[in-house]
């Protein structure tokens, strides 16, 4: 069949993670609906821009909506074949250790921290998963522990270049920071406990970071839509997602904490 109709994707702006859940429902829509897409690419994975002149249908949805498991669970071995998803090579599938994907940024260092899981809570989950050894995939940038001028570049930084999909003006003006003790408190927690277990700290592009974790048979995650689509699209049959996922916000339907895909379990 020959199509015609154009799609084009709004994309919000948001963090890779969420874009990609607005991707991925926009051409599973498409598709069943005999639609070309057209959008502007999320660069930071290498999906590049298609666009396709005047469109037919405007795509837009509330990402609430969008973050629901039930969506895609007839869909998954499609959407691992599509080609924005790098096929895992075969000699470089680790069955055996885990990795952790901690999300620092503003979870670190904004009141995101006080709904984000604590080092007992991590303890609580390694103390039940059996691993060789662990990695950590971050976008920390230093693994032992920080000071207060570490944590105060941090702050200046988003305030000024924005981070986690969101622009700089938002952390200027009005974004709830920790003080600088707290800070530093919740950061050196985390840091000090995972260095109990000697890890791997890896820290590279968005896109390297996205395909390290995907090559793992074993993968724990707090509330993350980017490591959710890692688990999803890799080689995962261990997936250890962060039950509460988002405690501070309403539920809805196919709550991702609770995601009941084969292999998949919730951590507290």
């Amino acid at each position: 069949m020959i199509l015609s109709k154009i799609a084009h994707l709004n994309y919000d702006v948001c963090g890779v993670g969420n874009r990609v859940f607005q991707y991925v429902e926009a051409r599973l829509w498409c598709e069943e609906n005999d639609y070309m897409l057209s959008h502007e690419g999320i660069p930071e994975l290498n999906i590049p821009r298609e666009y396709l002149g005047q469109s037919q249908y405007v795509i837009e949805r509330p990402q609430r909506y969008l973050q629901d498991y039930n969506l895609y669970s007839e869909h998954l071995d499609k959407i691992k074949s599509w080609d924005c998803f790098d096929p895992v090579d075969e000699s470089e599938i680790n069955e055996k250790d885990l990795v952790i994907h901690l999300r620092a940024g503003n979870r670190f260092v904004g009141k995101n921290a006080l709904y984000s899981p604590t080092s007992e809570n991590y303890a609580r989950a390694l103390d039940n998963i059996e691993f060789d050894n662990l990695h950590i995939v971050t976008n920390l940038k230093k693994y032992d522990e920080w000071d207060e001028q570490d944590i105060m570049k941090l702050v200046d930084k988003l305030r000024k270049n924005g981070g986690d999909g969101e622009p700089a003006e938002i952390y200027e003006k009005k974004y709830p920071f920790l003080t600088v003790d707290q800070a530093l408190e919740f950061t050196n927690d985390h840091i000090n406990f995972f260095n109990q277990y000697n890890p791997n700290w890896v820290s590279g592009s968005v896109l390297e970071d996205f395909n390290y974790l995907r090559k793992f048979k074993k993968i724990l995650f707090p509330r993350s839509t980017f490591s959710w689509w890692a688990a999803a699209t890799g080689v995962a049959e261990e997936v250890y997602v962060y039950g509460p996922w988002a405690p501070h916000k309403q539920r809805t339907n196919g709550w991702l904490g609770e995601t009941n895909y084969k292999g998949w379990k919730s951590w507290k």
